[in-house]
């Protein structure tokens, strides 16, 4: 009798320390969840904007959710307009500046690491050469890198080859430095009481894999270096985490058709986003002349609701609704040599309407089909 209930006793107590365990586990996860994202930073921002790919809405949404870590000057705001943000993408940055916690305000530091707001560092072995030249060239700016580089060290010797490389992929000084530094000395063990590993909640937020809108932002910044394949390597990794979301099967279908002129792989991507409430984008030239002798570049966006243009310098926009277009067929004269199209809205009453001609970027009629089925379909 008293063996069973000694038995019954330390099973009843396993019970409760294992229910323990799981609440402990499930209130730190729900408490990772929580914690808000870091705001975004300037030279990530500009990238997004120049690339184009994605529209002003969804730019002003993404910055009314993080908020930005730099103020409007005059200096940044001509910085922005130059790289094409529309006045109301100047005007939310202004409204969500949000001062990251511990930052020097004041003169800039000697220290690197302190001119930004901390951010996790995700535990792993010491960078090669190659992985930091790779981070560099999709977009990842020296400063984070350095980071990566002061927690985990590096597993070469830096040369002068090797340093000229590293700088023409975008590292700085105080990288190279960085690199010189920790390639001397062994890297700091991870239960370090001066670098304890990071498994908790740090001011950056949860440390973990870069998440879904880390991943697409990193994708953009790699498709602006023109490096397609690290952008498709992203933005499937985007994909399997978050299937259900359209911004990565935008962003991929995107890559297919001016990375690597895949317009089936396109299209298959540009479906799944609009099937999930998002959108396709196409670059795309504006007439201004009816003959293509004045027309600007920019980005044509398709969604289930209607569709919108934006320049690349954020100057010639417009928006229609899925009701107002009459008509979306390949041209027969306007630029039909570059693939032209048009789509046609209606204006105003009595039958009146409007033409807007396009070419697309590719200047291949079958991107202009792509285009015109799109609209059609949705």
């Amino acid at each position: 009798m008293t063996k069973q209930y000694k038995s019954q006793n330390s099973s009843l107590k396993s019970s409760i320390c294992l229910a323990a365990v799981i609440s402990f586990l499930a209130a730190a996860f729900a408490l990772a969840q929580s914690q808000p994202k870091p705001p975004y930073d300037k030279d990530k921002l500009i990238k997004v904007v120049q690339l184009n790919a994605l529209t002003t809405k969804e730019i002003v949404e993404a910055v009314s959710g993080r908020g930005v870590d730099f103020k409007v000057t005059p200096d940044v705001e001509a910085e922005f307009r130059q790289a094409g943000a529309r006045p109301e993408l100047i005007d939310a940055l202004r409204k969500n500046y949000r001062a990251p916690a511990g930052k020097n305000t004041g003169t800039s530091s000697s220290t690197p690491s302190t001119s930004k707001p901390p951010t996790a560092v995700p535990p792993g072995p010491p960078l090669s050469k190659v992985e930091i030249v790779s981070m560099l060239r999709s977009g990842e700016s020296s400063d984070r890198v350095e980071q990566i580089v002061d927690v985990r060290g590096v597993n070469f010797t830096p040369t002068p080859e090797t340093s000229r490389e590293i700088a023409a992929a975008g590292g700085s000084r105080s990288l190279l430095g960085a690199i010189t530094l920790r390639a001397s000395s062994k890297p700091t063990p991870p239960n370090n009481p001066s670098n304890p590993p990071r498994t908790t909640i740090d001011k950056g937020g949860p440390v973990a894999a870069p998440d879904y809108d880390d991943l697409n932002y990193q994708a953009i910044a790699a498709m602006k270096a023109n490096n397609a394949a690290e952008a498709a390597r992203l933005l499937q990794q985007a994909i399997r985490a978050e299937p259900n979301k359209p911004l990565a099967y935008k962003l991929m279908g995107f890559v297919q058709i001016y990375g690597y002129r895949n317009i089936s792989g396109a299209e298959q991507n540009f479906r799944a986003s609009l099937d999930r409430d998002g959108a396709a984008v196409f670059q795309v030239y504006h007439d201004h002349d009816g003959m293509f002798q004045s027309y600007c570049q920019g980005a044509l966006t398709i969604t289930r609701s209607g569709v919108a243009f934006k320049g690349n310098d954020g100057k010639d926009a417009f928006e229609v609704t899925d009701a107002s277009i009459k008509e979306a067929s390949l041209n027969d004269l306007v630029g039909a040599r570059f693939g032209g199209f048009h789509i046609k809205v209606r204006e105003g009453g009595k039958g009146k309407s409007k033409n807007f001609n396009f070419a697309p970027a590719t200047q291949q009629p079958a991107e202009s089909n792509l285009i015109i089925n799109l609209i059609r379909s949705y």
